[in-house]
């Protein structure tokens, strides 16, 4: 292989190799957002009822700046993101959206998992 293309595939694969790792060096530089765990929350767990999807619940930490999505027996903490109108929580991949009429919804990478969900 001619040595132009050696050095081609070398970069190449040096930029592809940056590019994949840039949101884990993102994420590890982040503050790490201090969330309790789920069932030290009990008196503040929401579960919701979803017409499209299956119930989950919530656990919205003391003073509101996150909250711990349970889905399938999973757990995942979620920082609170600001919106103009509502309440939103993400962690890069799972959201939980409350809109101010009370209704939530769930998305994992900008799809819908539930829909139309309400408080139980």
């Amino acid at each position: 292989m001619p040595r132009p293309l050696i050095l081609a595939a070398v970069l190449l694969a040096c930029g592809c190799n940056e590019i994949r790792y840039q949101a884990a060096r993102l994420r590890a530089s982040a503050p790490k957002l201090e969330v309790p765990k789920a069932a030290s929350l009990p008196d503040r767990r929401v579960t919701y009822e979803c017409k499209d999807g299956e119930p989950f619940a919530a656990y919205f930490t003391p003073g509101g700046a996150g909250a711990v999505l349970s889905l399938g027996g999973d757990d995942f903490p979620l920082r609170e993101l600001s919106i103009p109108s509502g309440r939103r929580f993400g962690d890069g991949r799972y959201e939980l959206h409350v809109a101010e009429d009370g209704s939530v919804h769930v998305t994992l990478d900008d799809k819908r998992l539930r829909g139309r969900c309400t408080a139980k």
